[in-house]
Formats: structure tokens, C-alpha cells, sequence
């Protein structure tokens, strides 16, 4: 029986072995595919971080253009408010223009009136 169990011993150490080699190949396909993920994982967090930074970017960006657009609806506001004074301020002078013309062609018309009394006979 010592020849046989040597044969079953070197059979076993063949089949542990056998089995050690393919854990070591599912266990370096596994560190493999680790490798691989962790690799995907920083991409994907480097990824993430350069949008973030846009995104930060473009939120300040958009303060930026909502305060100029404020600071633009100030002047337009102004703007506004200015021309509505000048308008009123012409018609005010128009109006002044025109009640000075009725008054030059009333004084006009009584200096006529005096002028022809003073001719009368």
C-alpha cells in the first residue's frame, strides 16, 4: 500500500496544486478587476470634480451677469426717469412759449387799440 498512498499523495499535491494555481488566477483576475474599478473610481471622482468647478464657474458667471443686469435695469430706470423729466420740461416750455405768444399778441392788440385811439379825431 506505500506505493499507493505515494500515488494518492502526489495525486492530491497535484490537485492542490492545480487548485492554488487557479486561486492565484481567479485571485489575480480579481486584483486585476479591482485595479480596473479603482481606476473607473478616480476617473469618475477627477470627472466629477472638474464639473463641480464648472458648475462653481458658471454660478458665479451667473451672479456675475445677474448683478450687471441689476445694475443695467438701474440705468435703464434712470434713463427713464430722466426722459420723462425732459418731457415734461418741454411741455412745460411749449406751454410757457405759447402763453407768452398769446400775451405778446394781447399786449400787440391793446397797443393797436391805443395807437388808433390816440389817432381818432
Amino acid at each position: 500500500m506505500g506505493r499507493m498512498d505515494e500515488t494518492f499523495e502526489h495525486d492530491l499535491r497535484d490537485a492542490l496544486e492545480d487548485e492554488r494555481q487557479a486561486l492565484r488566477l481567479h485571485v489575480a483576475r480579481l486584483e486585476g478587476e479591482v485595479t480596473t474599478l479603482r481606476d473607473g473610481l478616480a476617473a469618475r471622482e477627477a470627472s466629477e470634480e472638474h464639473h463641480r468647478t464648472e458648475l462653481d464657474a458658471a454660478r458665479r458667471d451667473a451672479a456675475d451677469a445677474q448683478a450687471a443686469q441689476r445694475a443695467d435695469q438701474v440705468r435703464v430706470e434712470e434713463g427713464r426717469r430722466l426722459l420723462a423729466e425732459l418731457r415734461s420740461r418741454l411741455e412745460q416750455a411749449e406751454e410757457a412759449r405759447v402763453r407768452a405768444e398769446n400775451e405778446r399778441a394781447a399786449i400787440i392788440a391793446a397797443l393797436g387799440r391805443k395807437a388808433r385811439k390816440l389817432l381818432e379825431p
